[in-house]
Protein backbone atom coordinates (compact mmCIF):
# COMPACT_ATOMS: atom_id res chain seq x y z
CA UNK A 1 0.00 0.00 0.00
CA UNK A 2 1.72 3.26 -0.85
CA UNK A 3 0.85 6.56 0.83
CA UNK A 4 1.19 10.21 -0.37
CA UNK A 5 3.11 11.50 2.83
CA UNK A 6 4.99 10.72 5.89
CA UNK A 7 2.53 12.53 7.60
CA UNK A 8 -0.20 9.89 6.35
CA UNK A 9 1.54 7.28 6.79
CA UNK A 10 2.32 8.40 11.08
CA UNK A 11 -1.11 9.34 11.43
CA UNK A 12 -2.41 5.45 10.12
CA UNK A 13 0.08 4.12 12.48
CA UNK A 14 -1.01 6.18 15.45
CA UNK A 15 -4.51 5.35 15.27
CA UNK A 16 -3.59 1.62 14.64
CA UNK A 17 -1.22 1.86 18.03
CA UNK A 18 -4.36 3.32 19.73
CA UNK A 19 -5.85 0.01 19.29
CA UNK A 20 -2.45 -1.90 20.35
CA UNK A 21 -1.50 -3.10 16.97
CA UNK A 22 2.18 -2.73 15.63
CA UNK A 23 2.31 -1.90 11.82
CA UNK A 24 5.52 -1.93 9.43
CA UNK A 25 4.87 0.12 6.51
CA UNK A 26 6.47 0.47 3.05
CA UNK A 27 5.31 4.02 1.39
CA UNK A 28 5.84 6.02 -1.21
CA UNK A 29 8.16 9.44 0.27
CA UNK A 30 7.70 12.75 -1.71
CA UNK A 31 10.28 13.46 -3.07
CA UNK A 32 11.51 16.89 -1.79
CA UNK A 33 10.08 15.74 1.71
CA UNK A 34 6.60 16.94 1.09
CA UNK A 35 4.06 17.02 4.07
CA UNK A 36 0.61 18.09 5.09
CA UNK A 37 0.34 20.91 7.27
CA UNK A 38 -2.95 20.37 9.16
CA UNK A 39 -3.08 16.85 11.07
CA UNK A 40 -6.45 17.13 11.65
CA UNK A 41 -7.94 17.47 8.16
CA UNK A 42 -5.65 13.99 8.18
CA UNK A 43 -7.21 12.35 11.00
CA UNK A 44 -10.81 13.67 9.82
CA UNK A 45 -10.68 11.98 6.48
CA UNK A 46 -9.50 9.27 7.70
CA UNK A 47 -12.08 8.71 10.15
CA UNK A 48 -14.54 9.94 6.95
CA UNK A 49 -12.92 6.41 4.98
CA UNK A 50 -10.55 8.59 2.54
CA UNK A 51 -6.45 8.51 3.45
CA UNK A 52 -3.83 10.10 1.51
CA UNK A 53 -6.28 10.12 -1.56
CA UNK A 54 -7.03 6.57 -1.39
CA UNK A 55 -10.70 5.78 -0.68
CA UNK A 56 -10.41 3.52 2.57
CA UNK A 57 -14.10 1.83 0.95
CA UNK A 58 -11.81 0.83 -2.04
CA UNK A 59 -9.20 -1.17 0.07
CA UNK A 60 -12.34 -2.59 2.22
CA UNK A 61 -11.50 -0.31 5.03
CA UNK A 62 -14.71 1.28 6.87
CA UNK A 63 -15.05 4.35 9.04
CA UNK A 64 -13.36 4.45 12.48
CA UNK A 65 -16.21 3.86 14.27
CA UNK A 66 -17.36 1.01 12.72
CA UNK A 67 -13.68 -0.37 12.33
CA UNK A 68 -13.15 -3.30 15.16
CA UNK A 69 -9.64 -4.90 16.02
CA UNK A 70 -10.42 -8.08 13.23
CA UNK A 71 -11.38 -5.78 10.35
CA UNK A 72 -8.18 -4.49 10.89
CA UNK A 73 -6.06 -7.16 10.76
CA UNK A 74 -8.06 -8.35 7.90
CA UNK A 75 -7.80 -5.32 5.64
CA UNK A 76 -4.37 -4.04 6.93
CA UNK A 77 -3.32 -7.17 5.34
CA UNK A 78 -5.12 -7.36 1.98
CA UNK A 79 -4.10 -3.16 1.73
CA UNK A 80 -0.19 -4.66 1.76
CA UNK A 81 0.23 -3.75 5.39
CA UNK A 82 2.61 -5.83 7.21
CA UNK A 83 1.46 -6.52 10.25
CA UNK A 84 3.76 -7.51 13.10
CA UNK A 85 1.71 -8.34 15.75
CA UNK A 86 -1.57 -7.52 17.67
CA UNK A 87 0.02 -6.27 21.01
CA UNK A 88 0.82 -3.56 22.01
CA UNK A 89 4.57 -0.65 21.35
CA UNK A 90 6.09 -1.83 25.06
CA UNK A 91 5.79 -4.58 27.57
CA UNK A 92 4.86 -4.14 31.57
CA UNK A 93 6.00 -6.02 34.39
CA UNK A 94 4.35 -5.10 37.65
CA UNK A 95 3.58 -5.08 40.97
CA UNK A 96 1.20 -3.19 41.58
CA UNK A 97 -1.35 -1.81 39.47
CA UNK A 98 -0.26 0.72 36.44
CA UNK A 99 2.04 1.11 33.64
CA UNK A 100 -1.11 -0.64 30.89
CA UNK A 101 -0.49 1.31 27.89
CA UNK A 102 -3.65 4.05 27.14
CA UNK A 103 -2.16 5.56 24.07
CA UNK A 104 1.10 5.94 21.59
CA UNK A 105 1.28 8.73 18.91
CA UNK A 106 4.19 8.16 16.73
CA UNK A 107 6.01 10.99 14.47
CA UNK A 108 8.86 10.98 11.92
CA UNK A 109 10.87 13.33 14.71
CA UNK A 110 12.91 11.97 17.36
CA UNK A 111 11.99 13.16 21.42
CA UNK A 112 13.30 16.84 21.71
CA UNK A 113 11.24 17.73 24.70
CA UNK A 114 9.72 17.14 28.15
CA UNK A 115 5.47 16.53 27.93
CA UNK A 116 4.02 19.97 28.99
CA UNK A 117 0.13 18.89 29.61
CA UNK A 118 -2.20 22.34 30.06
CA UNK A 119 -6.11 22.15 29.31
CA UNK A 120 -6.19 18.68 28.27
CA UNK A 121 -3.61 19.27 25.47
CA UNK A 122 0.04 17.85 25.45
CA UNK A 123 2.38 19.99 24.07
CA UNK A 124 6.19 18.06 22.96
CA UNK A 125 9.23 19.30 20.15
CA UNK A 126 10.21 16.53 18.01
CA UNK A 127 13.42 16.85 15.88
CA UNK A 128 15.25 15.35 12.84
CA UNK A 129 16.53 16.94 10.41
CA UNK A 130 14.76 18.36 8.13
CA UNK A 131 12.08 18.22 10.33
CA UNK A 132 11.32 20.53 13.40
CA UNK A 133 7.59 20.09 14.65
CA UNK A 134 5.72 21.68 17.90
CA UNK A 135 3.12 18.44 18.19
CA UNK A 136 -0.31 19.71 19.92
CA UNK A 137 -1.80 16.29 21.07
CA UNK A 138 -5.32 15.72 22.44
CA UNK A 139 -4.35 14.26 26.22
CA UNK A 140 -7.84 11.94 26.42
CA UNK A 141 -7.11 9.88 23.24
CA UNK A 142 -3.77 11.03 21.29
CA UNK A 143 -5.60 12.13 18.49
CA UNK A 144 -3.10 14.56 17.00
CA UNK A 145 -4.61 18.04 17.24
CA UNK A 146 -1.82 20.37 15.39
CA UNK A 147 1.77 20.35 14.12
CA UNK A 148 4.04 23.51 13.89
CA UNK A 149 6.26 23.70 11.93
CA UNK A 150 9.95 25.20 13.36
CA UNK A 151 12.86 26.36 11.55
CA UNK A 152 15.02 24.77 14.08
CA UNK A 153 14.98 21.84 16.27
CA UNK A 154 12.88 22.41 19.87
CA UNK A 155 14.69 22.83 23.16
CA UNK A 156 11.74 23.21 25.30
CA UNK A 157 8.17 24.15 25.90
CA UNK A 158 5.90 25.97 28.02
CA UNK A 159 2.73 27.36 27.95
CA UNK A 160 1.40 30.32 30.38
CA UNK A 161 -1.32 32.53 29.47
CA UNK A 162 -3.02 30.88 26.61
CA UNK A 163 0.35 31.25 24.67
CA UNK A 164 2.74 28.73 23.85
CA UNK A 165 6.38 30.00 24.35
CA UNK A 166 8.80 27.60 22.25
CA UNK A 167 12.81 28.04 22.88
CA UNK A 168 14.15 26.43 19.58
CA UNK A 169 18.25 25.19 19.58
CA UNK A 170 21.04 25.08 16.91
CA UNK A 171 22.33 28.20 14.34
CA UNK A 172 19.85 31.07 13.87
CA UNK A 173 17.23 29.65 16.54
CA UNK A 174 14.30 31.79 17.90
CA UNK A 175 12.28 32.21 20.83
CA UNK A 176 8.40 32.01 19.63
CA UNK A 177 5.08 32.37 21.05
CA UNK A 178 2.16 30.96 19.62
CA UNK A 179 -1.91 31.74 20.36
CA UNK A 180 -2.54 27.89 21.96
CA UNK A 181 -5.98 28.07 20.68
CA UNK A 182 -5.29 29.05 17.37
CA UNK A 183 -2.07 27.77 16.73
CA UNK A 184 -0.84 31.11 14.92
CA UNK A 185 2.30 32.46 15.22
CA UNK A 186 2.36 35.41 17.60
CA UNK A 187 5.93 36.11 17.38
CA UNK A 188 10.11 34.50 16.71
CA UNK A 189 12.79 36.41 17.96
CA UNK A 190 15.96 35.71 16.48
CA UNK A 191 18.71 35.15 18.96
CA UNK A 192 22.65 35.38 17.76
CA UNK A 193 23.25 32.34 20.24
CA UNK A 194 21.02 29.47 20.63
CA UNK A 195 18.64 29.21 23.58
CA UNK A 196 19.99 26.32 25.71
CA UNK A 197 17.01 26.00 27.99
CA UNK A 198 13.53 26.13 28.69
CA UNK A 199 11.93 29.24 28.43
CA UNK A 200 10.48 29.38 31.62
CA UNK A 201 7.64 32.00 32.31
CA UNK A 202 6.04 34.04 34.97
CA UNK A 203 3.61 37.37 35.52
CA UNK A 204 4.94 38.58 31.71
CA UNK A 205 8.44 37.91 31.45
CA UNK A 206 10.78 34.97 29.74
CA UNK A 207 13.94 33.80 31.61
CA UNK A 208 15.72 31.69 29.23
CA UNK A 209 20.18 31.02 29.39
CA UNK A 210 22.09 30.54 26.15
CA UNK A 211 24.84 29.52 24.60
CA UNK A 212 26.56 32.71 24.95
CA UNK A 213 26.79 32.77 28.58
CA UNK A 214 23.90 34.76 29.08
CA UNK A 215 20.79 34.64 30.89
CA UNK A 216 17.74 36.94 29.29
CA UNK A 217 14.65 38.45 30.80
CA UNK A 218 12.37 39.18 27.77
CA UNK A 219 8.91 40.83 27.93
CA UNK A 220 6.33 37.82 27.60
CA UNK A 221 4.23 40.13 25.63
CA UNK A 222 6.85 42.11 23.10
CA UNK A 223 9.86 40.11 23.62
CA UNK A 224 11.98 43.36 24.43
CA UNK A 225 14.71 42.41 26.47
CA UNK A 226 14.34 43.45 30.26
CA UNK A 227 17.72 42.32 31.17
CA UNK A 228 20.58 40.13 30.78
CA UNK A 229 23.05 38.40 33.09
CA UNK A 230 26.49 37.67 32.08
CA UNK A 231 28.43 33.95 33.25
CA UNK A 232 31.34 33.07 31.58
CA UNK A 233 30.46 29.63 30.07
CA UNK A 234 27.47 28.33 28.44
CA UNK A 235 24.05 27.85 30.55
CA UNK A 236 22.58 24.87 30.13
CA UNK A 237 20.46 25.00 33.21
CA UNK A 238 16.97 25.92 32.69
CA UNK A 239 16.17 28.94 35.17
CA UNK A 240 14.17 28.31 38.07
CA UNK A 241 11.80 31.43 40.10
CA UNK A 242 10.95 31.21 43.53
CA UNK A 243 10.22 34.48 45.86
CA UNK A 244 11.55 37.30 43.37
CA UNK A 245 14.64 35.13 42.99
CA UNK A 246 16.19 33.36 39.39
CA UNK A 247 18.30 30.38 40.27
CA UNK A 248 20.19 28.83 37.73
CA UNK A 249 23.39 26.65 36.94
CA UNK A 250 25.89 27.20 34.64
CA UNK A 251 29.27 25.68 33.13
CA UNK A 252 31.37 27.79 34.80
CA UNK A 253 30.64 26.03 37.62
CA UNK A 254 28.63 28.10 39.30
CA UNK A 255 25.05 28.41 40.88
CA UNK A 256 23.86 31.77 40.51
CA UNK A 257 20.94 33.66 42.17
CA UNK A 258 19.85 36.52 40.23
CA UNK A 259 17.25 38.76 40.95
CA UNK A 260 14.15 38.45 38.72
CA UNK A 261 13.31 42.05 38.74
CA UNK A 262 16.78 43.89 38.23
CA UNK A 263 18.68 41.12 36.93
CA UNK A 264 21.60 42.03 39.55
CA UNK A 265 23.65 39.13 41.24
CA UNK A 266 22.57 38.43 44.78
CA UNK A 267 25.33 35.23 45.12
CA UNK A 268 27.24 33.47 43.31
CA UNK A 269 27.85 29.57 44.71
CA UNK A 270 31.06 27.94 43.45
CA UNK A 271 30.76 24.00 42.40
CA UNK A 272 33.11 21.55 41.93
CA UNK A 273 32.36 20.99 38.05
CA UNK A 274 29.70 22.20 35.50
CA UNK A 275 26.37 22.65 36.50
CA UNK A 276 24.03 21.38 33.43
CA UNK A 277 20.90 20.30 36.08
CA UNK A 278 18.04 22.79 36.49
CA UNK A 279 17.82 23.80 40.16
CA UNK A 280 14.75 23.27 42.52
CA UNK A 281 13.71 25.30 45.11
CA UNK A 282 11.98 24.12 48.63
CA UNK A 283 11.68 25.68 51.96
CA UNK A 284 14.84 27.68 51.90
CA UNK A 285 16.75 25.31 50.41
CA UNK A 286 17.80 24.80 46.73
CA UNK A 287 18.88 21.69 45.47
CA UNK A 288 20.86 21.01 42.08
CA UNK A 289 22.87 18.04 40.78
CA UNK A 290 26.65 18.95 38.94
CA UNK A 291 28.98 17.06 36.46
CA UNK A 292 31.40 16.64 39.30
CA UNK A 293 29.10 13.57 40.95
CA UNK A 294 27.59 15.41 43.48
CA UNK A 295 23.48 16.58 44.39
CA UNK A 296 24.10 19.84 46.22
CA UNK A 297 21.79 21.94 48.37
CA UNK A 298 22.40 25.21 48.90
CA UNK A 299 20.79 28.15 51.50
CA UNK A 300 18.26 29.87 49.05
CA UNK A 301 19.03 33.66 50.46
CA UNK A 302 22.85 33.03 51.10
CA UNK A 303 23.99 30.84 48.41
CA UNK A 304 25.88 28.46 51.65
CA UNK A 305 26.89 25.47 51.32
CA UNK A 306 24.04 22.85 53.59
CA UNK A 307 24.65 19.93 52.32
CA UNK A 308 26.61 17.81 49.63
CA UNK A 309 25.76 14.09 48.20
CA UNK A 310 27.87 12.10 46.61
CA UNK A 311 26.55 10.23 43.61
CA UNK A 312 27.92 7.59 41.34
CA UNK A 313 27.76 9.19 38.40
CA UNK A 314 27.45 12.85 36.91
CA UNK A 315 24.09 14.28 37.55
CA UNK A 316 22.56 16.42 34.73
CA UNK A 317 18.80 15.38 35.53
CA UNK A 318 16.92 18.43 37.83
CA UNK A 319 15.68 17.37 41.44
CA UNK A 320 12.52 17.02 42.52
CA UNK A 321 11.88 17.55 46.61
CA UNK A 322 8.21 15.65 47.51
CA UNK A 323 7.16 15.22 50.94
CA UNK A 324 10.69 15.89 52.62
CA UNK A 325 12.53 13.51 50.29
CA UNK A 326 14.86 14.80 47.18
CA UNK A 327 14.52 12.47 44.29
CA UNK A 328 17.29 12.60 41.53
CA UNK A 329 18.71 10.36 38.62
CA UNK A 330 22.72 9.90 37.70
CA UNK A 331 24.56 8.73 34.68
CA UNK A 332 25.73 5.28 36.13
CA UNK A 333 21.60 4.62 36.11
CA UNK A 334 21.01 4.89 39.46
CA UNK A 335 17.57 6.90 40.99
CA UNK A 336 18.26 8.23 44.34
CA UNK A 337 16.45 9.23 47.30
CA UNK A 338 17.95 11.62 49.97
CA UNK A 339 16.49 13.42 52.97
CA UNK A 340 16.24 16.80 52.14
CA UNK A 341 17.23 18.70 55.51
CA UNK A 342 20.26 16.21 56.61
CA UNK A 343 21.18 15.05 52.81
CA UNK A 344 21.10 11.33 54.28
CA UNK A 345 20.61 8.61 51.87
CA UNK A 346 17.30 6.89 51.99
CA UNK A 347 17.20 4.63 49.07
CA UNK A 348 18.97 3.83 45.27
CA UNK A 349 17.17 2.36 42.39
CA UNK A 350 19.42 0.92 39.85
CA UNK A 351 18.23 0.85 36.22
CA UNK A 352 20.52 -0.76 33.30
CA UNK A 353 21.79 2.84 32.01
CA UNK A 354 21.76 6.33 32.59
CA UNK A 355 18.95 8.17 33.83
CA UNK A 356 19.46 11.61 32.67
CA UNK A 357 15.67 12.08 32.79
CA UNK A 358 14.58 14.27 35.71
CA UNK A 359 11.92 12.45 38.31
CA UNK A 360 8.15 13.26 38.89
CA UNK A 361 6.05 12.47 41.93
CA UNK A 362 2.54 11.50 42.34
CA UNK A 363 0.44 9.54 44.63
CA UNK A 364 3.81 8.63 46.70
CA UNK A 365 5.19 7.47 43.83
CA UNK A 366 8.56 8.25 41.47
CA UNK A 367 8.32 8.42 38.13
CA UNK A 368 11.25 8.46 35.75
CA UNK A 369 12.35 7.80 32.49
CA UNK A 370 16.34 6.02 31.63
CA UNK A 371 18.46 5.49 28.96
CA UNK A 372 17.33 1.67 28.51
CA UNK A 373 14.32 2.23 27.66
CA UNK A 374 12.20 1.94 30.58
CA UNK A 375 9.15 4.01 32.53
CA UNK A 376 9.83 3.36 35.84
CA UNK A 377 7.21 3.80 38.94
CA UNK A 378 9.41 3.48 42.00
CA UNK A 379 7.82 3.80 45.39
CA UNK A 380 8.45 7.04 47.07
CA UNK A 381 9.26 5.83 50.66
CA UNK A 382 11.08 1.91 50.01
CA UNK A 383 12.49 2.76 46.56
CA UNK A 384 10.61 -0.32 45.49
CA UNK A 385 9.90 -0.80 41.91
CA UNK A 386 5.78 -0.95 41.60
CA UNK A 387 5.67 -1.35 37.53
CA UNK A 388 8.39 -1.04 34.37
CA UNK A 389 6.88 -0.19 30.93
CA UNK A 390 9.69 -1.81 28.31
CA UNK A 391 9.47 0.73 25.05
CA UNK A 392 11.50 -1.70 23.64
CA UNK A 393 14.13 1.18 22.36
CA UNK A 394 16.75 1.70 24.54
CA UNK A 395 18.17 5.87 23.96
CA UNK A 396 21.66 6.62 22.33
CA UNK A 397 23.61 8.88 24.32
CA UNK A 398 23.60 11.48 21.55
CA UNK A 399 19.77 11.78 21.34
CA UNK A 400 17.88 13.17 24.07
CA UNK A 401 16.02 11.80 27.17
CA UNK A 402 12.66 13.74 28.27
CA UNK A 403 11.37 13.61 31.60
CA UNK A 404 7.90 12.29 32.11
CA UNK A 405 4.85 14.38 33.10
CA UNK A 406 1.80 12.91 35.46
CA UNK A 407 -1.88 14.55 35.19
CA UNK A 408 -4.56 12.91 36.25
CA UNK A 409 -3.16 9.26 37.18
CA UNK A 410 -1.48 9.35 33.45
CA UNK A 411 2.28 9.21 32.64
CA UNK A 412 2.83 11.36 29.39
CA UNK A 413 6.49 10.98 28.34
CA UNK A 414 8.22 10.70 25.37
CA UNK A 415 10.80 7.73 23.99
CA UNK A 416 12.28 7.73 20.54
CA UNK A 417 9.97 8.90 18.11
CA UNK A 418 6.75 8.16 19.96
CA UNK A 419 4.40 9.75 22.61
CA UNK A 420 3.44 7.39 25.59
CA UNK A 421 0.29 7.56 27.36
CA UNK A 422 0.20 4.98 30.21
CA UNK A 423 -2.07 4.47 33.34
CA UNK A 424 -0.06 5.85 36.57
CA UNK A 425 -0.98 3.75 38.99
CA UNK A 426 -2.25 6.78 41.00
CA UNK A 427 -4.31 9.06 41.00
CA UNK A 428 -3.88 12.94 40.99
CA UNK A 429 -1.05 15.02 38.89
CA UNK A 430 2.88 15.78 39.58
CA UNK A 431 3.50 16.98 42.81
CA UNK A 432 7.03 17.84 43.35
CA UNK A 433 8.46 20.63 43.25
CA UNK A 434 10.13 20.02 39.86
CA UNK A 435 6.74 20.48 38.26
CA UNK A 436 5.56 22.90 40.79
CA UNK A 437 8.38 25.11 39.77
CA UNK A 438 7.14 24.59 35.94
CA UNK A 439 10.65 23.01 34.84
CA UNK A 440 11.56 20.77 32.16
CA UNK A 441 8.03 20.09 31.45
CA UNK A 442 4.94 21.13 33.64
CA UNK A 443 1.14 20.89 34.14
CA UNK A 444 -2.17 23.08 34.62
CA UNK A 445 -0.33 24.31 38.36
CA UNK A 446 2.42 25.87 36.95
CA UNK A 447 0.54 27.42 33.88
CA UNK A 448 -1.93 28.87 36.58
CA UNK A 449 0.51 30.10 38.99
CA UNK A 450 3.31 31.57 36.42
CA UNK A 451 -0.14 33.67 34.63
CA UNK A 452 0.14 36.97 34.78
CA UNK A 453 -3.32 38.78 35.78
CA UNK A 454 -3.12 41.55 33.33
CA UNK A 455 -1.95 39.88 30.39
CA UNK A 456 -2.98 42.55 26.76
CA UNK A 457 -5.22 40.66 24.54
CA UNK A 458 -3.77 39.48 21.53
CA UNK A 459 -4.58 43.05 19.57
CA UNK A 460 -3.15 44.58 21.85
CA UNK A 461 0.12 42.63 21.39
CA UNK A 462 -0.51 42.87 17.72
CA UNK A 463 -1.03 46.53 17.32
CA UNK A 464 1.99 47.41 19.85
CA UNK A 465 4.20 45.66 17.56
CA UNK A 466 2.55 47.29 14.86
CA UNK A 467 3.25 50.61 16.62
CA UNK A 468 7.08 49.50 17.50
CA UNK A 469 7.32 48.45 13.90
CA UNK A 470 6.69 52.22 12.33
CA UNK A 471 8.71 53.74 14.89
CA UNK A 472 11.52 51.75 14.83
CA UNK A 473 11.72 51.47 18.37
CA UNK A 474 13.93 48.18 20.38
CA UNK A 475 14.98 48.46 24.02
CA UNK A 476 18.05 50.58 24.57
CA UNK A 477 19.55 47.35 26.76
CA UNK A 478 19.97 50.19 30.13
CA UNK A 479 17.50 48.28 32.10
CA UNK A 480 19.35 46.77 35.01
CA UNK A 481 21.42 43.86 35.10
CA UNK A 482 24.95 43.57 33.36
CA UNK A 483 23.44 44.48 29.97
CA UNK A 484 24.88 46.32 27.30
CA UNK A 485 23.66 49.11 24.62
CA UNK A 486 20.73 48.07 22.62
CA UNK A 487 19.37 49.75 19.18
CA UNK A 488 18.83 48.71 15.60
CA UNK A 489 15.86 49.16 13.52
CA UNK A 490 13.55 47.64 11.36
CA UNK A 491 14.77 46.01 8.30
CA UNK A 492 12.69 43.16 6.06
CA UNK A 493 13.36 39.62 6.32
CA UNK A 494 12.63 38.44 2.75
CA UNK A 495 10.51 35.65 4.15
CA UNK A 496 6.74 35.10 3.15
CA UNK A 497 4.17 36.57 5.41
CA UNK A 498 3.92 40.58 7.22
CA UNK A 499 7.76 40.30 7.55
CA UNK A 500 9.42 42.30 10.37
CA UNK A 501 8.02 44.22 13.56
CA UNK A 502 11.32 45.29 15.01
CA UNK A 503 14.70 44.47 15.53
CA UNK A 504 15.90 44.37 19.24
CA UNK A 505 20.09 44.59 19.21
CA UNK A 506 20.01 43.52 22.61
CA UNK A 507 20.01 39.93 21.60
CA UNK A 508 22.54 40.66 18.87
CA UNK A 509 19.70 40.46 15.49
CA UNK A 510 16.20 39.89 16.77
CA UNK A 511 13.30 40.31 14.65
CA UNK A 512 9.75 39.52 14.60
CA UNK A 513 8.11 37.60 12.04
CA UNK A 514 4.50 38.13 12.01
CA UNK A 515 2.95 35.04 10.93
CA UNK A 516 -0.83 34.12 10.70
CA UNK A 517 -2.26 30.50 9.42
CA UNK A 518 -1.54 31.43 5.85
CA UNK A 519 2.22 31.32 5.87
CA UNK A 520 2.27 28.93 8.71
CA UNK A 521 0.84 26.35 6.13
CA UNK A 522 2.87 26.90 3.56
CA UNK A 523 5.25 23.80 2.92
CA UNK A 524 8.73 25.04 3.75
Amino acid sequence: MFFGSTDTDRLTRNWLHRRHLSVSFVSLRPRHGGHFRRTDSLTRRLAEGQVGGIHAERMGLQPEKTMNRRRVLQTAAVAGLSVIGSLGVGTTTATASGGSLEWTYETDQRARTSPTVVDGVVYTGMSDQPSHRLHAIDAATGDPLEEIFQGRPIREVSVVNGIIFVAQDGGDAAIEAYDATTYDRLYSVDMENAPNTQPTVFDGTIYVGSGDGLVYALDAWTAQREWTFETDDDVDSSPVLDSGTIYVGCNDEHLYAIDAETGDEEWAFAANGPIRSSPTVHDGTVYVGESANRLLAVDAGSGQSEWQFDTAGSVSSSPTVSDGTVFVGDWEGNVVAVDADSGDELWTFETEDNVRSSPTVAGATVFVVSDDGHCYAIDATSGDERWAFDTGNPVGIVHHQPSPTVVDGIVYFVNGNTVYALEAGVSGSSEGTRMQLGTLGHHDVWADTAAAGDRPSLDEIEQERESNDRSGDSDDGTAGGTGGSGGGTAEADGLPGPGVVGTLGALGSVSYLLARRGSREENR
